[in-house]
């Protein structure tokens, strides 16, 4: 096989004409006339080499130094499979009592090889109901890592303190007060930290309740959007992908997508391609995007989040022990 282009950076954070652009497949360049296997691959990123440790890393073009020797070209470069584009086999006709039993499944069959598993969560889920059933499944040890947004746990955090979404009461829907998740940023706040929330008693279930008493590691990452927001919040989004990246990279075997289109796609494409990714949302059109932007490690679900995860945990639930040791 021909040897692979390499071509200095002439900047920081700027990169050769006609650079390498990465997918997610696994991928291996032909360097002094052996097969390299590149490292941490993820997609729109490029390919920097270090020819005397003979090793070559996926890295965002950010990250590139001056004088870094990047991959130019198609040649000697070996990637997997085909990248395909705008091919989504997506259907709201596909039972999602099905979906979440065979997810079930895959769920009880990674953690059981002691594998990790990520969820990514909007806060649809909050007003959906399936607060209780996403809490639950990081109670019973099948979360790894939690990534979401300012909106999902102020509002998780709103329904422990009032038991309201949004000014919703979560018991009968009606209307109960506007200021509700706003008076909750600022307890928490006041407070320091969500953990602190935790300890002093102010939340006392919920999802962010169960992931700080279970330890379980949790990623909020802000948007212009957000009230407050949260000081757990990160609102500087190159740190956020950066934390995210570094999670990524100590392994993951199944993301959990749960109604957050720009949180899952962010963090679609930063998953090799043998990573698992399940999505989860109301909106086909959200699923198509996903699905189309070459992930096709994808398993798309059309459903109400709220009914997706209580099926998902009954299912658990029913295969065997529901708490991972």
């Amino acid at each position: 096989m021909e040897e692979v282009n390499l071509a200095p950076a002439p900047d920081d954070g700027i990169l050769p004409e006609g650079f390498f652009v990465t997918s997610n497949r696994k991928t291996k360049i032909c360097l002094k006339g052996k097969l390299i296997p590149v490292k941490n691959i993820r997609m729109d990123c490029c390919i920097v080499v270090d020819p005397l440790k003979e090793e070559a890393i996926c890295l965002e073009p950010r990250k590139v130094k001056k004088g870094d020797l990047i991959v130019v070209g198609n040649k000697g470069v070996i990637e997997e499979g085909e990248l395909e584009f705008m091919t989504s086999p997506i259907s709201p006709e596909r039972p999602a009592w099905i979906m979440a039993r065979d997810v079930a499944k895959l769920i009880k069959s990674i953690k059981g090889k002691g594998g990790r598993i990520f969820v990514v969560a909007g806060p649809a889920v909050v007003h959906a109901g399936g607060r209780e059933a996403l809490a639950k499944l990081i109670r019973m040890g099948f979360v790894d890592v939690l990534i979401t947004g300012n909106g999902l746990a102020v509002h998780d955090m709103e329904a422990s303190i009032y038991g309201t979404s949004l000014g919703r009461s979560l018991k009968n829907g009606r209307y109960v007060h506007h200021a509700h998740h706003i008076w909750t940023i600022n307890k928490v706040n006041s407070l320091g930290s969500i953990a602190n929330a935790v300890k002093t008693g102010l939340v006392r279930d919920g999802i962010m309740y169960e992931c700080v008493v279970n330890n379980v590691k949790y990623i909020i990452v802000g948007s212009i959007r957000d009230d407050g927001p949260l000081k757990d919040t990160i609102t500087d989004m190159i740190k956020a992908q950066d934390i995210i990246r570094a999670e990524i990279t100590k392994g993951v075997d199944l993301v959990l997508g749960l109604a957050s289109a720009l949180l899952v796609i962010g963090v679609a494409n930063m998953l090799p391609y043998d990573v698992t990714l399940v999505v989860v949302d109301i909106n086909p059109s959200v699923l198509i995007k996903i699905y189309d932007r070459g992930s096709k490690q994808t398993i798309c679900i059309n459903s109400d989040v709220g009914l997706f995860l209580r099926e998902l945990v009954r299912f658990i639930e029913q295969e065997g022990s529901s708490t991972v040791s």
